[in-house]
C-alpha cells in the first residue's frame, strides 16, 4: 500500500500542546501505551492496537500519531471514509508531518477524489521534498487524472530518491503500459519482482502484457505464480482466464473466471472475461448474459460492449453486433478492436467501401503492430519503385491476396515479397517478383510497403471487381515430380480432406471439426480419401476408414499444391487448404460455421474470390450434421 506504513518511525506526543485536557501524570504513560500499541500493530493484532491508541486519545484527544494510526487501521478494516476523517484530525493536530498528508493523498485517491489527493501529496512534498512515497502517491493521483507524463515524472523522481521500492517500479510500469511502452513496462515489472519475488501484483500486470504479446505460456506461468502467492487474488484469476482463452483453452478459462467471481462477486471485468470464454465455447446465450451482467456492474465498459458484440455476432445478429461495437467506439473513440471488429461485420455483409477502411484499424491493435520507416502504399503511382508486400496473418490470408501481384506490377511497382517460409517455393513461381524473403530473413531494400490484406483498399476493390481469375499460383516442377511418384490409385474418385485448422487460431473451435464427424462421408462408394492434414497420424489411426496420409510426403505448401493436382476434389474446413485449392483452380468444397470468416460472406453457396469453390454452411451455431449430410449427397452425385 503506497505510503501507508502503519507504525510511525518517530513518535511525537505533543503533551504541551495548548487546549489539551490531560494531567502530567497521565501524559507520562503515553510513551508506554504507544510502545504497546506499536507492538500490537506490528504483530497484526489490529483490535488490540486500536484499543491502545484509543487509550492514548482518552488522555490526549489531539495525539496526532494515534489519530493517524487509527486512520490506517480503519482503512485496513475496510472503512476508508472513517480513515480519511481520522487522518484529517491528525493533520489538524500536527500540520507538519508529511506522512499524514501523503497517506491522506493515498486514501483520497482510493476514493476517487483525484484533485484532493494530488493537493494532499503536494503538501507532503512541501513539508518533505525528498519524500519518495509522497511522489509515488502523487504519481497515482496524476495517473488517475490522465496526466500520464507527469505521473511518470513523479515515479521516476521517487525512484531516484529510493530505487528499492518495488511498488513504485510496478506503478511506473502500469503507466508505461497504458502509454503502449510495453518493453519499458516489462522492465519495470521485472525490476519490482527482483526486489520482491513474491509481488503478486507485478506478476499479474506482467502476465497481461505477455498475453498481449502472445507469449501465452509465460503469461499463464506468471498468473499461476501470483495465485500461488495470493490464493484469494481475484484479479490474477481473471488474467489467467484471458491467457487461457487466448490459448484456446476456454474450459479452463471459464473455471478461472468462476473462481474470480467467487472471490469477488461484483467483479465486472471477470464477467466480461467469462463472456469471452463462453463465446469461445460456443455457449452464446450464456456469453451474452455474462457480458450483459458486466455492463450492469460497469455501464461505461467498452471491452464488455465489444465482447457482447462478438457473442451476438456469432448468433448471426450482425446489425446488433455493429451497434454494440459503435457503443464501444463512443466510449473510447480510438478503441482499435471495436473498429476492427465492426469492419469484419461490414466485410461479411459485403459493405466493402466502409469495411476496407475500418479494417486498417487492425494495425493499431498491440499484438498486430508492424512499423516501417518507408511510407505505406495506398495506390499512389509507383513509377518503378520497389514495394514490399508483406504477410501479416495466416497462410490462407497470404494465399488469398497474392492474387493482387499483377495489379501492383501494372501500377509500376517492383514487387518484393515477405512471406511465411512454407510459401517460399510457391511464391518463387510468381512472375516478375523482384525479390523474396521469408520470416526470419533480412528484408530486402524497398521504397514503399503494403500489407497483403491492405491491397483491396489500395485498389478500391468492390464485390464486382474482385480479381478472381484462377489459377494464379503455379506448382514448382520438383514438387510436381515428387507428387507424381506417389502411389495414386488408377481408378475411382480421389478426394483430399482437411478437417482442422491451426490450434493456435483464436476461432479454431468454431471452424474445425472432429475426424469422427466425417464418418458418413467415408461410406460413399467408389471414393479414395487422402488426408491433407498435417500432424494427424494419431487421429487417422482412430478411424476404421481407408484414408491415405499424405503428410509424410509434405514439406511445404508447394508439396500440397502438387498433391492437389492428382485429386478430383478437395473437401476442407476453413483453413489454408481451402485457399490453396481455390488459388490453383481446383474443385473445392469448404465447410463453414454458422457465421463464418468475413471472406465467405453470408447466405451464398459460391465464393466471389474462388470460382471453383462450393460452400456448405451450418444452419445453426455449432451444428455440423446438416453440413455433413449435404456433403454426402453431393459427393454421391459427383463420384458417379
Amino acid at each position: 500500500m503506497g505510503g501507508t506504513e502503519t507504525v510511525n518511525r518517530s513518535s511525537k506526543y505533543h503533551a504541551k500542546q495548548p487546549g489539551r485536557v490531560s494531567a502530567p501524570d497521565s501524559a507520562a504513560i503515553i510513551p508506554q501505551l504507544w510502545a504497546i500499541a506499536a507492538a500490537h500493530h506490528r504483530a497484526g493484532d489490529l483490535a488490540k492496537a486500536q484499543q491502545s491508541y484509543l487509550q492514548i486519545l482518552a488522555i490526549d484527544v489531539h495525539h496526532a500519531d494515534s489519530l493517524h494510526q487509527l486512520g490506517m487501521i480503519e482503512y485496513a478494516l475496510g472503512h476508508p471514509e472513517v480513515a480519511i476523517k481520522m487522518i484529517r484530525r491528525a493533520i489538524a493536530s500536527d500540520g507538519n508531518n508529511a506522512r499524514y498528508d501523503s497517506n491522506l493523498g493515498f486514501l483520497l485517491e482510493e476514493q476517487g477524489c483525484h484533485d484532493e489527493a494530488a493537493a494532499a501529496c503536494q503538501r507532503a512534498l512541501e513539508l518533505k521534498p525528498d519524500y519518495a512515497e509522497a511522489y509515488n502517491n502523487l504519481g497515482n493521483a496524476l495517473k488517475s487524472q490522465g496526466k500520464l507524463d507527469e505521473a511518470v515524472a513523479c515515479y521516476e523522481r521517487a525512484l531516484k530518491l529510493d530505487p528499492d521500492i518495488a511498488e513504485i517500479h510496478c506503478n511506473l510500469g502500469v503507466v508505461l503500459e497504458s502509454q503502449d511502452k510495453l518493453e519499458q513496462a516489462i522492465a519495470c515489472y521485472q525490476r519490482a519482482l527482483k526486489l520482491n519475488p513474491n509481488y503478486a501484483k507485478a506478476l499479474n500486470n506482467l502476465s497481461s502484457i505477455l498475453t498481449t504479446q502472445n507469449k501465452l505460456d509465460e503469461a499463464v506461468t506468471a498468473c499461476k505464480r501470483a495465485i500461488e502467492i495470493r490464493p484469494d487474488y481475484a484479479e490474477a484469476y481473471n488474467s489467467l482466464s484471458s491467457a487461457l482463452t487466448a490459448q484456446n483453452r476456454p474450459d479452463e478459462a471459464v473455471a478461472a473466471c468462476k473462481r474470480a467471481l467467487e472471490l469477488k462477486p461484483g467483479f465486472a471485468e471477470a464477467y466480461n472475461s467469462l463472456g469471452n470464454a463462453l463465446t469461445a465455447q460456443n455457449k452464446l446465450n450464456e456469453a451474452v448474459a455474462a457480458c450483459q451482467r458486466s455492463l450492469e456492474l460497469k455501464p461505461e465498459y467498452p471491452e464488455a460492449y465489444v465482447n457482447l458484440g462478438n457473442a451476438i455476432y456469432y448468433q448471426g445478429k450482425l446489425d446488433a453486433a455493429i451497434e454494440y461495437y459503435k457503443r464501444a467506439q463512443a466510449l473510447r473513440p480510438e478503441y482499435a478492436e471495436a473498429h476492427c471488429n465492426r469492419s469484419l461485420v461490414q466485410l461479411l455483409q459485403g459493405n466493402f467501401a466502409e469495411g476496407w477502411n475500418n479494417y486498417e484499424w487492425r494495425f493499431q491493435i498491440k499484438a498486430a503492430r508492424r512499423s516501417f520507416s518507408q511510407p505505406s502504399w495506398r495506390g499512389e503511382p509507383l513509377n518503378g519503385a520497389r514495394i514490399l508486400l508483406h504477410a501479416e496473418q495466416g497462410l490462407g490470408d497470404s494465399i488469398q491476396f497474392l492474387r493482387y501481384l499483377p495489379m501492383v506490377q501494372a501500377a509500376g511497382g517492383k514487387v518484393i515479397l515477405y512471406l511465411p517460409p512454407r510459401l517460399r517455393r510457391l511464391a518463387e513461381q510468381l512472375p516478375g517478383v523482384a525479390d523474396l524473403a521469408t520470416f526470419g530473413e533480412p528484408i530486402p531494400s524497398f521504397d514503399w510497403h503494403c500489407a497483403l490484406m491492405s491491397l483491396p483498399l489500395a485498389f478500391g476493390t468492390a464485390l464486382n471487381t474482385i480479381p478472381a481469375q484462377v489459377p494464379y499460383l503455379a506448382i514448382p516442377e520438383e514438387a510436381r515430380k515428387k507428387a507424381d511418384a506417389l502411389p495414386w490409385p488408377d481408378h475411382g474418385f480421389r478426394v483430399g480432406l482437411a478437417w482442422a485448422g491451426s490450434p493456435a487460431h483464436t476461432k479454431n473451435r468454431h471452424r474445425s471439426i472432429a475426424l469422427s464427424l466425417l464418418e458418413p462421408i467415408f461410406q460413399v462408394k467408389g471414393v479414395h480419401f487422402f488426408s491433407l492434414q498435417m500432424d494427424a497420424a494419431a487421429q487417422l489411426q482412430s478411424t476404421q476408414a481407408a484414408i491415405t496420409d499424405l503428410a509424410p510426403a509434405t514439406g511445404d505448401m508447394a508439396d500440397t499444391a502438387a498433391q492437389m493436382a492428382h485429386l478430383d476434389l478437395i473437401i476442407t474446413v476453413d483453413t489454408s487448404v481451402a485457399h490453396l485449392a481455390g488459388a490453383l483452380g481446383r474443385p473445392v468444397w469448404t465447410l463453414l460455421q454458422f457465421v463464418p470468416d468475413w471472406r465467405w460472406m453470408m447466405g451464398r453457396e459460391d465464393s466471389p474470390w474462388y470460382p471453383t469453390m462450393r460452400l456448405f454452411r451450418q444452419p445453426r451455431p455449432g451444428d455440423w450434421t446438416p453440413v455433413i449430410d449435404g456433403v454426402v449427397d453431393a459427393l454421391r452425385k459427383a463420384s458417379t
